[in-house]
C-alpha cells in the first residue's frame, strides 16, 4: 500500500503498515531508498527474492567482510523465494533502487522459509541455497575435502561473485559452512585455488591456507588471502592485488608447488591462452611463458586452468586442463593438452587446432583438482551445468550442481595418450549391492530392473561381449513417460546419451539433446551409469558424459534393447549410492 506524501516513515508508523514483525523496523528515507534494523537478537534475516533482471543495491552497513554493495533481487510483484543474510558485525541494511512499494517490504521475516527440494541430488554437491557455478580452492587436509565455490548467497541467478565452502570425509556427504570471500573495492571474487603453505613462504604463519582469486573489478587482476584456523576464515591480504595485466580477461589462478625449481607456479587464463608465473613467496610474481595462442579450441574465451603431472607408461606426462564454450560439441566443455613441463614452458606434444575434451556430455566444466591428496591421486570436480542455459534451471531457491568427483589417469590410446576420468573411488566405497545378475542374453528387450524411488541415487555396472547387435542401449524411465537413452552404437563406433524425452525441457530450447563419445576397439565394453535425481553420468574405459536430466518423477526402472542382433550382458550389478 502507499505510505503517502511522507515517503520517510518511522517504526511505529509504517511497520505495520508494511507487514513486518517486532523484530524488523523499516525506514524508507525517500522513494528508491530504506533502511533495514533489526533487534539485536536476530542472526538471519530472510529476503523475499523475485527471479528477474530487477535488483536492488544492498550495503551491510558496519560489516567487516561484506564492504562492497550487493545486488539482490527483491521482490517487487511477487515471492518467489527467500535467501539468509546473515546479520553477524552489521549494523543495519541499506536499501538503494528499491521502491517502497515493492513487495518484498511486507515480507521481510526472521523465520526460515521452506525450500522446494524437488530436484536436490542425493551424491551431487548443490549449495544448500544461491547460485554455484566454478569449484574453487579445493585443499585436502587432516582428513577434510575443502571445497570452494562461486557463488552468488543472494540469489540462485548469477550475481555477487563470493566463495562458498563446505567440507566431506568422503567426497559425498558435506557440511555446508559460511561462505569465506566476499566482494570488495578490488571487485567480485572470481576463480581460483588454495594451497597449504606448509614452510610459511607467505609469512603469513607455518601450515596458512593460502587462497589465490581472481579480483573482478574494472580490470581483472589476482588477489591472496590466508587462513590460520585450516580454511575456515581467511584475512585478505593488505596489499592485494598481488598481479595485473593490462588484458581485460585475466583470471581462474590455480597454483601449486614445483619440487624440481623450489617455487610456486601459477597457471592463469590470459584472452584465449594460459600464462605461466612463478613466486617464492605467492606474494611476488614473475612471468615465465605464453602458450596455447596457436593450439586447440579457441571458440570462446580460455578459463579455469589446471596443470599436473600424471603416470604414463613407464614416465610421466603433464597435462594442461582448459574450459571454454565449444559450440560443436553443445557448449560448454573442457579441452585438454598432454605435453612436458620444466617449470617454465608448457609443450604439447602435439598442437592441433582441435584438442580432446575430458567429458563428452553437455553439463561438465571449469574443472581442477584437489591440492594436498596424500596417495598422489589427481582428484578433481566440475561444474554440473552449461553457460546456454545455467541460469534458466528449473530449480527454485537454488540453481547448480557440481559432478560427482572424479579421478583422473592416462592411458595409450591409438598409440597416444587420453585422459581419461573415472569415478572416485570414495564414491564407489560407499555403494551397497541392490541387484544383480551374472549373465543377461538380450535379444529385442529385456527388462533388469524396477526400483523404488527411496533408494535415492544408484550406479549401473556391467560388461558388454558377443555383441553381434548394431545398437545395444540401456533405457532409465518412470511411469511419466519421461526416459533417458544410453546406448551402445557399434555401427558408428560411439555411446549416445540421449534426453531429448528426459522430463521437463521447456525450461531452455537448447536443453534437449544427444550427447556422444568415442567407443575403444576392444571387444568387452564396459560401463558405469551413475542416476541421480536430476543427473546421469557415464563412464566406459575411455570417456565420460555428465548430463543433467529432470524428470516428472525419478527413473524407477531400467531395461535393456537391442537394433539389430543380440549381446550378451556381464555383472550387471546396481548399487545404491
Amino acid at each position: 500500500m502507499k505510505i503517502g506524501l511522507n515517503i520517510t516513515t518511522l517504526f511505529a508508523v509504517g511497520l505495520l503498515a508494511v507487514g513486518c514483525t517486532s523484530e524488523i523496523s523499516v525506514e524508507h528515507l525517500n522513494n528508491l531508498t530504506s533502511v533495514i534494523s533489526v533487534t539485536d537478537s536476530v542472526e538471519c534475516l530472510w529476503l523475499p527474492i523475485e527471479e528477474g533482471d530487477y535488483e536492488a543495491q544492498v550495503i551491510a552497513v558496519g560489516s567487516d567482510n561484506r564492504t562492497a554493495p550487493l545486488n539482490i533481487r527483491l521482490a517487487q510483484t511477487k515471492v518467489d523465494y527467500y535467501m539468509p543474510f546473515t546479520l553477524e558485525g552489521v549494523e543495519r541494511l541499506r536499501v538503494e533502487n528499491c521502491s517502497y512499494e515493492n513487495l518484498c517490504w511486507q515480507n521481510l521475516t526472521t523465520t526460515q522459509p521452506d525450500l522446494d527440494k524437488s530436484y536436490r541430488q542425493d551424491v551431487h554437491f548443490s549449495t544448500a541455497r544461491g547460485w554455484i557455478n566454478d569449484p574453487n580452492g579445493m585443499f585436502y587436509l587432516n582428513g577434510e575435502w575443502h571445497l570452494y565455490y562461486q557463488h552468488n548467497p543472494y540469489g540462485a541467478r548469477w550475481g555477487n561473485m563470493s566463495w562458498g565452502h563446505a567440507v566431506s570425509h568422503d567426497l559425498v556427504s558435506w557440511e555446508h559452512l559460511p561462505a569465506v570471500l566476499y566482494p570488495d573495492e578490488l571487485g567480485a571474487i572470481f576463480s581460483g585455488s588454495a594451497v597449504v603453505d606448509k614452510d610459511n613462504t607467505a609469512g603469513f604463519g607455518e601450515g596458512a591456507v593460502v587462497a589465490i582469486y581472481t579480483s573482478a573489478g574494472a580490470r581483472q587482476s589476482q588477489s591472496i588471502a590466508y587462513s590460520l584456523d585450516g580454511g575456515t576464515t581467511f584475512t585478505k591480504y593488505e596489499n592485494n592485488p598481488v598481479l595485473t595485466s593490462h588484458r581485460i580477461d585475466f583470471r581462474d589462478p590455480k597454483v601449486f608447488w614445483h619440487t624440481p625449481t623450489e617455487r610456486w607456479i601459477m597457471v592463469l587464463a590470459a584472452g584465449n591462452a594460459m600464462e605461466i608465473y612463478s613466486s617464492k613467496n605467492l606474494k611476488e610474481w614473475t612471468f615465465e611463458s605464453r602458450c596455447g595462442e596457436d593450439w586447440g579450441y579457441h571458440t570462446g574465451v580460455w578459463e579455469c586452468p589446471d596443470l599436473f603431472e600424471l603416470p604414463y607408461e613407464n614416465g610421466s606426462k603433464w597435462v594442461l586442463l582448459c574450459s571454454l564454450s565449444i559450440p560443436e560439441r553443445g557448449g560448454s566443455s573442457v579441452q585438454y593438452f598432454v605435453g612436458e613441463f620444466d617449470g617454465h614452458t608448457f609443450t604439447p606434444n602435439t598442437k592441433t587446432s582441435k584438442a580432446d575434451v575430458l567429458n563428452y556430455g553437455r553439463d561438465y566444466y571449469a574443472t581442477v583438482s584437489w591440492s594436498g591428496v596424500e596417495d598422489g591421486r589427481k582428484v578433481v570436480v566440475g561444474w554440473q551445468n552449461n553457460w546456454e542455459y545455467a541460469n534458466d534451471l528449473p530449480t527454485q531457491g537454488y540453481r547448480g550442481y557440481m559432478s560427482i568427483p572424479h579421478q583422473l589417469r592416462l592411458v595409450n590410446h591409438k598409440g597416444a595418450p587420453k585422459l581419461v576420468a573415472e569415478p572416485a573411488q570414495e564414491v564407489l566405497a560407499q555403494s551397497k549391492t541392490l541387484h544383480s545378475e551374472d549373465v543377461v542374453e538380450v535379444k529385442d528387450k529385456y527388462n533388469a530392473w524396477r526400483h523404488n524411488c527411496d533408494d535415492g541415487a544408484f550406479m549401473v555396472e556391467c560388461d558388454i561381449e558377443n555383441v553381434t547387435a548394431q545398437v545395444l542401449g540401456l533405457k532409465l524411465f518412470n511411469d511419466n513417460g519421461d526416459w533417458v537413452d544410453v546406448c551402445f552404437d557399434f555401427a558408428e563406433n560411439v555411446l549416445k546419451v540421449d534426453r531429448t524425452n528426459s522430463g521437463v525441457l521447456d525450461f531452455n530450447p537448447k536443453f534437449a539433446s544427444v550427447s556422444e563419445a568415442p567407443l575403444s576397439d576392444v571387444a568387452r565394453q564396459s560401463i558405469k551409469l551413475i542416476v541421480d535425481r536430476s543427473s546421469v553420468e557415464c563412464f566406459t574405459d575411455i570417456a565420460a558424459i555428465s548430463n543433467l536430466v529432470f524428470p516428472n518423477g525419478c527413473y524407477t526402472r531400467l531395461s535393456f534393447y537391442t537394433i539389430g542382433g543380440t549381446a550378451k550382458v556381464n555383472n550387471l550389478t546396481i548399487k545404491k549410492l
